[in-house]
């Protein structure tokens, strides 16, 4: 392609890598950049002779994007589509929670409250309009509607553990999309709820993305990036950490969090910094014990106890069978907080065994004996906070400064980030880049 220009993607996460393929498709000189491993918040580790998720995924019925992209890297036949089951710790307690008649016996609150909840969820099932939602907060529609009771009990202790101290500032859009994903997700209201996973770990397609690519012509790199200057023309230079010699390229996609982003391109005209500036995330940190039996009967279990330091369970061989694991049986233990929390910086054998005395109470027979394995991983990115009128605060993809693009989670709205809206996000940045270059591919345009 006589045209073809070259153009620098930074990150290697599905945005990314998704990214990378379709403008090395378009006959472009395509290079990426990942600091860590590929995948982003989907990258693996290796356990049992196969690989495990860094932070439990899975996908809905409704993640139509990526489940397109597996079937045209050849990997759709590895997508399983499993049953699952959710339940919710409160009180000392679980309760199953997978539906209408599970609801009816949640004994943590009074049954007209039961009902309240019910109706509630129902009602917001229906509403397909999510622009309402933008201008009241979370916590005060559905204390509202719920009463503060079962307000506290359901849907605000839930908000508590996602969101911490921003609990009362998320817009209802973020709690909106929630319900209404679980809704899409089904084909029929009547059955049970199944769930996407990949045969060999969500590895299986990273890996086919990142063969995709290097078939495409994408040069593929494992360094980070120290510094982007943009110089005559419109084009810019990348340096990379280490001190290797600048490269030019004809247009920058960077898919980083907005923080990393924002020091990484100091002449950024001061009032799209600021827009980057007034959005802030959540992090995560999340513990995985290798346990020799299980903990529970439940695949995702909420937590609504104060007292339990962390604010989710997700047995994930309650989802995919132990045998794929020669038997052993992984825990997700996994908690949101505030950037400064002292967990992101505490050690790793801290914080398993602050966690480990309170599985005794999900658990009566809990013996710290079971756990034969144990991994933290942190993530300091980990969940844009979604104030009031969010969609005017998101900053646009393409920055002030001429052939430089941004595409990371806070632009993924009004669906909440994760790796399907994250291959969408890579479809739309690369058609964004395209029409800027005029190529846009026929399939695409409408």
């Amino acid at each position: 392609m006589s045209d073809a220009r070259r153009i620098g993607i930074i990150g290697g996460g599905f945005a990314g890598l998704t990214a990378a393929l379709r403008l090395a498709q378009a006959g472009h000189r395509v290079t990426l950049w990942e600091k860590g491993r590929f995948g982003g918040q989907a990258a693996t580790f290796p356990v049992a002779n196969t690989r495990l998720e860094v932070f439990y995924h899975h996908l809905f019925q409704s993640d139509t994007s990526i489940a397109e992209l597996a079937n045209e890297l050849g990997v759709g036949k590895d997508l399983m589509w499993l049953p699952s089951n959710v339940g919710y710790f409160a009180d000392g307690r679980i309760y199953p929670l997978n539906g209408a008649a599970d609801l009816l016996k949640l004994g943590c609150i009074p049954f007209h409250d039961r009902i309240r909840v019910g109706l509630v969820t129902a009602y917001l099932q229906r509403k397909k309009d999510w622009k309402p939602y933008e201008g009241i907060t979370a916590h005060r529609w559905l204390e509202r509607a719920l009463g503060k009771r079962a307000y506290e009990k359901t849907f605000g202790a839930q908000l508590r553990a996602k969101f911490a101290s921003y609990q009362d500032q998320v817009a209802m859009v973020w709690f909106w999309g929630k319900i209404w994903l679980r809704t899409t997700s089904r084909r029929s209201p009547l059955e049970q709820e199944k769930l996407g996973y990949f045969r060999g770990s969500f590895q299986t397609i990273v890996d086919a993305l990142v063969e995709g690519c290097r078939k495409a012509g994408v040069d593929l790199r494992t360094a980070g990036i120290s510094s982007l200057q943009q110089v005559e023309g419109g084009a810019w230079t990348v340096t990379t950490e280490g001190g290797a010699e600048a490269e030019t390229f004809d247009a920058l996609v960077a898919t980083v969090p907005s923080n990393i982003f924002e020091r990484m391109v100091p002449d950024l005209p001061e009032a799209y910094r600021k827009k980057l500036g007034a959005l802030q995330y959540e992090a995560a940190v999340v513990a995985i014990l290798e346990l020799d039996r299980k903990l529970s009967d439940v695949y995702w279990l909420n937590v609504a106890d104060r007292d339990l330091p962390f604010t989710g369970i997700i047995e994930h061989t309650n989802f995919i069978d132990p045998a794929t694991y020669d038997g052993k049986r992984f825990v997700y233990l996994s908690k949101y907080m505030e950037p400064d929390h002292p967990y992101l910086t505490m050690d790793d054998d801290a914080i398993v065994a602050e966690y480990l005395p309170h599985l005794k109470k999900v658990n009566p027979d809990f013996d710290p004996s079971w756990v034969k394995a144990s991994w933290v991983f942190r993530e300091r990115a980990a969940q844009p906070i979604i104030p009031l009128h969010y969609s005017t605060m998101i900053p646009e993809h393409r920055t002030p400064l001429r052939n430089l693009y941004l595409a990371n989670t806070t632009q993924i709205y009004p669906e909440d980030r994760g790796t399907n809206y994250s291959v969408r996000l890579g479809n739309d940045i690369a058609k964004i880049v395209l029409t800027d270059l005029g190529q846009v591919p026929a399939e695409w345009r409408s």
